[in-house]
């Protein structure tokens, strides 16, 4: 006696990746952020954009700032291959962590200014 069964296979479109990292795809995405946060923070006062004035200086802020800015966003997209559906969401390869990153921006160009340069000119 066989049964009148039917063989349905279940496919996903979605295929299973294996992480090549312990964090979640988020995490990375924020952490690395920050850490270019630090990053734009030590090249903006290594490069000494900050002797020219505080417009100036805060405008070089801004440019180094966007720049890095841009270098992590084709990291996290091109290089480490993360999309919409290992970050949760549209446009999240962009906006992740950007708060982090210019906060740490911020902190990390104003705390060198102050060991690099103690007394005003």
């Amino acid at each position: 006696m066989s049964s009148a069964g039917s063989n349905l296979a279940v496919q996903t479109s979605k295929e299973v990746r294996p992480s090549r990292f312990a964090l979640p795809p988020t995490s990375i995405v924020y952490w690395l952020r920050l850490g270019f946060g630090v990053l734009a923070g030590v090249v903006y006062n290594i490069v000494g954009f900050g002797q020219g004035g505080v417009i100036l200086g805060t405008l070089a802020l801004i440019s180094v700032g966007i720049g890095v800015y841009a270098v992590s966003v084709i990291l996290v997209k091109n290089i480490l291959g993360y999309g919409t559906d290992d970050l949760k969401g549209p446009n999240k390869h962009v906006t992740l962590g950007m708060g982090s990153y210019i906060i740490w921006m911020i902190f990390t160009t104003i705390l060198l200014n102050t060991v690099l340069n103690p007394r005003p000119s």
